[in-house]
């Protein structure tokens, strides 16, 4: 279990991209749960993970990188304040 963050592309098209995630660093006890009962630490408010002035207080730990592919239509971007 992991969080990612990283920017949808604006421009239409098939696009490849690479995800660096972290999650939060455990102590000596969660890391003995996480061991023996598979568990993960989970943020107990996500959203606040969202931003990078509130992202820097958290104590993380790297969790490697997920490839995404994703397609991008630009249909009513522009409804959304978009600029293309």
């Amino acid at each position: 279990l992991a969080y990612g963050f990283c920017h949808v592309p604006a421009s239409p098209g098939c696009h490849l991209l690479s995800c660096a995630t972290w999650r939060p660093r455990p102590g000596w006890a969660q890391r003995l749960r996480q061991n023996c009962l598979g568990e993960g630490l989970q943020l107990l408010a996500p959203e606040a993970s969202a931003g990078a002035t509130e992202r820097f207080r958290l104590r993380t730990e790297a969790a490697g990188s997920v490839q995404l592919r994703l397609g991008v239509i630009l249909r009513h971007f522009g409804r959304q304040g978009v600029l293309c």
